[in-house]
C-alpha cells in the first residue's frame, strides 16, 4: 500500500503529541527531541516508498520536507535568535516553493485538454484577497522579521492557490487531502507570525499541531495521487463540474 498505514500514522502523531506535551510542561530536552523527530520520520517513510515507487512527485515532496526540517531546526535555536529565525524563514520559503512546484507538476498527469474557464476561478480570487488581507494583519506583528515574513507570505499564498488549482486535475480524495494540508500550513504560519519568539506556549503548541498535520495530509494526498497513477486510475473530472 502506497499511502500511510495505521502504524506509521500512530508513530508520527505520537511524536507530535509527546513534543507538545514536553513543551507545555517546559521540559526543553524532551521537546527538542520529539519535535525534531517528526519530520525525519516523515522523510524516512517517504524514502522507503520512493525506493519502491521512484516517482518524480515523491522527489519534490522529499526535498520540500527536508527544507522544512532545516527550517524547524533553525527556528528552534535559542542563540542569535534573530539571525537564525531569519534564516529559518528563508528556508521555509524554499520549502514552500518546492511545495508549490509539487502542486503544479501534480496537475500534469491528467488530460491536458482540461482548460478551466475564468468563471470557475473565483475560489482562487477569493483566496488571494482574503489571505492577502490576513497576511497584512499578521505582518504587523513580525517586527524585525517583516521582510522575510512578507516574502514567505507571497510564496505561501501562491502555494495555497496552486493547491486549490489541483481540483480540476486530480481525484477528489487527493485534492481534499492536499488542500486541507495546505490550509493547515496557512494556519500554522499565521499563528507563528503572531509570536515568532514563541512566548505563548498554547499558541505555539497549536501551531506545531497544525504544521505537523499539514505535512501529513499533503504527503498523504500526493501519495494517493501517485497510487492512482500507478494503477492507471487517472481522474479527468473537476470537483466543480
Amino acid at each position: 500500500m502506497l499511502v500511510w498505514n495505521s502504524k506509521f500514522t500512530i508513530l508520527y502523531f505520537l511524536t507530535v503529541i509527546l513534543g507538545i506535551a514536553f513543551l507545555l510542561f517546559d521540559l526543553r530536552v524532551g521537546f527538542l527531541f520529539f519535535n525534531l523527530s517528526t519530520l525525519p520520520i516523515l522523510i524516512f517513510g517517504l524514502l522507503l516508498k520512493f525506493k519502491n515507487y521512484p516517482h518524480s512527485l515523491m522527489t519534490l515532496m522529499i526535498v520540500a520536507s527536508i527544507f522544512s526540517f532545516a527550517g524547524d531546526f533553525l527556528m528552534i535555536l535559542d542563540i542569535e535568535e534573530s539571525l537564525f529565525k531569519t534564516m529559518g524563514i528563508c528556508t521555509f520559503i524554499v520549502a514552500q516553493t518546492c511545495y508549490g512546484l509539487l502542486y503544479f507538476f501534480s496537475t500534469q498527469f491528467t488530460d491536458q485538454s482540461i482548460q478551466p474557464s475564468l468563471v470557475k476561478r473565483w475560489p482562487e480570487l477569493i483566496a488571494l484577497i482574503v489571505l492577502g488581507i490576513y497576511a497584512a494583519i499578521v505582518l504587523e506583528y513580525t517586527n524585525e522579521f517583516f521582510l522575510p515574513g512578507l516574502l514567505y507570505s507571497f510564496f505561501g499564498i501562491s502555494t495555497f492557490v496552486l493547491a486549490l488549482n489541483r481540483r480540476f486535475f486530480v481525484s477528489r480524495r487527493s485534492f481534499i487531502l492536499v488542500f486541507s494540508g495546505a490550509f493547515l500550513f496557512i494556519l500554522s504560519a499565521s499563528l507563528t507570525g503572531f509570536d515568532l519568539y514563541a512566548t505563548n506556549k498554547i499558541r505555539y503548541a497549536v501551531a506545531i499541531l497544525f504544521y505537523s498535520g499539514g505535512h501529513y495530509l499533503c504527503s498523504y494526498g500526493i501519495l494517493t495521487q501517485i497510487g492512482e497513477l500507478i494503477n492507471q486510475e487517472i481522474p479527468v473530472k473537476s470537483l466543480f463540474e
